[in-house]
């Protein structure tokens, strides 16, 4: 993949499972439209129930889950920990009441002298509304998928890395375990790549 600014050692390392990545920039016309242009995007990264992610015609829809709900605000903002439940066009996930469920695993703001970089980072996790505790996701609790916002100059650069991808077929049942075969071949957490590099430059775009 042609970077246009170097992030590579931002996501985690991939050691087992599959990797993907996913990436768009766009050339502002100053660095003050540049910076703001990042400002923006920033906050926009974090209001994961706006975020419009589509699979053709059909969406890929996330709810942050706060206080053991839904939220229903559309401009909250996402924070570490909080969890996030995901609307796929696939099978249901019955071990997540029908959805696929993440944790937001971090938040981080990252400044060099010629760089500044904003990460969104999610994890796999259980559904709070099953108390059995196993993971409602397609992927093991290994995967990760980074979400970076860059700016360099008059660059501003959106990717999305994701890592250690293995497909969750264990302690799921027989339906389950097929569903998250098929879904897990997809790659890039939600979907196939081609509907995440379409995220990337629609994100970037406005």
């Amino acid at each position: 993949m042609n970077y246009k600014i170097d992030v590579q050692d931002l996501p985690p390392v991939n050691k087992k499972g599959s990797e993907n990545n996913a990436m768009s920039f766009l050339i502002c016309q100053s660095e003050t439209e540049a910076f703001e242009r990042f400002k923006k995007l920033s906050q926009n990264l974090l209001k994961i129930d706006s975020w419009n992610v589509n699979a053709g015609k059909n969406p890929t829809e996330f709810f942050i889950y706060k206080d053991g709900k839904e939220n229903q605000d559309l401009s909250l903002l996402v924070k570490e920990n909080d969890l996030v439940k995901i609307k796929i066009p696939a099978p249901k996930n019955k071990l997540g009441n029908g959805f696929d469920w993440v944790i937001v695993h971090k938040i981080q703001s990252i400044e060099s002298v010629d760089m500044k970089a904003f990460l969104l980072q999610m994890k796999p996790h259980s559904c709070p509304e099953n108390s059995n505790g196993n993971t409602a996701h397609f992927y093991t609790e290994d995967a990760s998928s980074t979400f970076i916002l860059a700016k360099k100059n008059k660059t501003i650069q959106f990717s999305i890395h994701g890592r250690n991808e293995i497909p969750n077929t264990k302690n799921v049942g027989f339906l389950n375990s097929c569903r998250n075969l098929f879904v897990g071949g997809g790659g890039i957490f939600g979907g196939s790549k081609l509907q995440w590099q379409d995220f990337t430059e629609e994100f970037t775009k406005n």
